[in-house]
């Protein structure tokens, strides 16, 4: 019997459990792999913020960045530091400290156990949990159970419930070792690419990991859950191309292959709490459509709800309609706009379009502005210097003078 289960020990449920532990809460939290090496999928780039705002360890780092760099289909653009901007995280890493961070503040990790099914009985709900490795089943209960499966929103919704209206996506990243010399060439900078040449309808990377070590990865949107597999082999295709013609490493050696699938509601429509099911991280679409830092989001959706969590398990208090009301209050506006940006960049833009749009940014914003743009949902300098240009041009065709 537990107050807590929290299911999904990604960094949104690892990060719930770590909280409610330290609480003093009895807390469960339950992986479906035995390992978390077995589930390494998120590439993890972020800015330098995250590792104060949720007390992270050096020992998750995998790298620092100091530039940003765009590379089109014709020309590239970049933005310089002269100190790091950010952050790639080891993603198992981060996971594993999250779990042993629980641990140490009385809680428990369920390691290699998928989740089967729930049921409401009383006061309580009854957890069947799947042992991947002796094939056997275990329940547990709990007064609330924290759905932390991430897109699949698999313990909120029971199978063939209806779900809310969702936009696709799904990408594959390769983790490669290269030669000293390439390396030297990608360290210290995040490199995304637009245009048709090496992304569709979505967005390529390249993020240095520690010495010698490159993550290289595709994603792409599509509009049906059967096109997934046709996404996948797509994405798989731009990885390798940006390998072997971009990279270009004579003899690299692959550690790593492994892709994941992106489920979020437009506008955020997600259910919050339902039945004793409380939902955080990718469960509540707490990404940036846009790209760049959805762990931060994931995280901050855990800090949130812990809150709630912990009121109702002390006082008894259902407050959780204001979780998803001040989530939303928070996020919504600055969500959107960056869902707009994103479905325009990677859905509608041509090749020319995006070029011209980056030229812009290039020519107009600083690496912060970038990085406030890119990672943390803040438009502000972007959008006044838009509208002063916008002002300026007026001006001069008032004048009869170009621009």
């Amino acid at each position: 019997m537990y107050d807590i289960v929290v299911i999904g020990a990604g960094p949104a449920g690892g990060q719930t459990a770590r909280n409610l532990a330290k609480r003093g809460h009895k807390v469960l939290l339950v992986e479906r792999y035995k390992d978390f090496s077995e589930n390494d999928f998120s590439s993890a780039g972020m800015t330098l913020e995250p590792l104060e705002e949720f007390d992270l360890p050096n020992s998750i780092i995998g790298s620092y960045w100091n530039d940003l760099e765009i590379q089109c289909s014709q020309y590239k653009y970049s933005w310089k530091s002269t100190k790091p901007k950010g952050v790639v995280l080891d993603f198992k890493k981060l996971r594993q400290y999250l779990a042993d961070d629980c641990v140490q503040h009385g809680g428990e990790v369920l390691m290699g156990y998928k989740y089967i099914s729930k049921e409401i009985i009383d006061s309580h709900v009854v957890l069947t949990l799947f042992n991947t490795k002796t094939s056997k089943s275990i329940q547990v209960k709990a007064t609330l159970v924290v759905d932390a499966t991430g897109p699949l929103r698999k313990v909120m919704f029971d199978d063939k419930e209806a779900q809310p209206k969702m936009v696709l996506g799904s990408g594959t990243e390769y983790v490669i070792e290269v030669e000293q010399e390439v390396y030297d060439k990608f360290k210290e900078k995040l490199v995304f690419f637009l245009g048709h040449k090496w992304a569709i309808k979505g967005y390529s990377w390249i993020f240095p990991m520690e010495n010698r070590v490159l993550k290289v990865g595709a994603g792409k949107t599509h509009i049906k859950s059967v096109d997934q597999e046709k996404t996948n082999a797509t994405t798989k295709i731009i990885t390798e191309k940006i390998i072997e013609e971009y990279v270009q490493s004579k003899n690299y050696k692959i550690i790593d292959k492994h892709g994941g699938i992106l489920r979020y509601s437009p506008g955020i429509k997600d259910r919050f709490y339902h039945n004793r099911v409380i939902a955080v991280g990718d469960s509540v679409s707490a990404i940036n459509p846009r790209g760049g830092e959805g762990i931060r989001y994931a995280m901050q959706t855990a800090d949130l709800a812990s809150e709630y969590i912990s009121e109702y398990i002390t006082t008894g208090k259902t407050n959780f309609s204001n979780y998803r009301k001040r989530w939303r209050k928070k996020k919504l506006l600055k969500w959107r706009l960056s869902e707009f940006s994103a479905r325009r960049m990677y859905s509608r833009y041509s090749d020319i379009q995006i070029e011209n749009r980056v030229s812009f940014f290039h020519k107009n914003f600083s690496t912060d502005d970038m990085i406030q743009s890119l990672f943390n949902f803040k438009y502000n300098k972007m959008f006044t210097r838009i509208v002063q240009l916008m002002f300026l041009k007026t001006s001069y065709l008032l004048k009869g003078q170009k621009f």
